[in-house]
């Protein structure tokens, strides 16, 4: 797919395909990547893609709550610490970051669009649903930031 470029002609071609090869690399890369995030991703939905997954009675992960996810692990910044992902009974997707029973935060993902929020931290406590638009809303990368 061709991205805008800020020149034209075989020049400003070949440094934008270099650019975005050095951007995959970084994707991959175990130290600042999502890679592994993804990879665990398509574990959790394997093992839990199809009916009574958990013996009992579970709803499948959706390939909709699957591209949601995908597309919000995709949109985390290198660097950014990886939630642990696991799969609920009703089938949405969570995605936590953990450090102790105070502090931690997770979200959850469902079929139509919507992400689900939770979070310790200390006392204090934030939660609440917002739309999934193609990437991680702001608002969820400050609070898992803050884990």
């Amino acid at each position: 797919m061709a991205t805008a470029t800020a020149g034209f002609g075989e020049a400003a071609l070949t440094v934008e395909r270099a650019a975005r090869e050095h951007r995959q690399r970084l994707r991959e890369s175990a130290a600042l990547g999502n890679q592994p995030a993804l990879e665990e991703l398509g574990e959790v939905a394997s093992e839990c893609g199809e009916v009574n997954w958990d013996g009992y009675g579970a709803r499948p992960v959706e390939q909709e709550t699957l591209r949601a996810t995908y597309s919000l692990l995709d949109s985390l910044p290198f660097g950014f610490p990886l939630p642990s992902i696991s799969a609920h009974p009703d089938g949405q997707l969570t995605l936590e970051w953990y450090r102790s029973p105070t502090r931690n935060f997770s979200i959850s993902v469902d079929p139509d669009g919507w992400i689900h929020y939770a979070g310790l931290f200390g006392a204090g406590k934030h939660f609440g649903t917002v739309p999934s638009l193609g990437g991680i809303p702001g608002r969820i990368l400050r609070l898992a930031s803050e884990v």
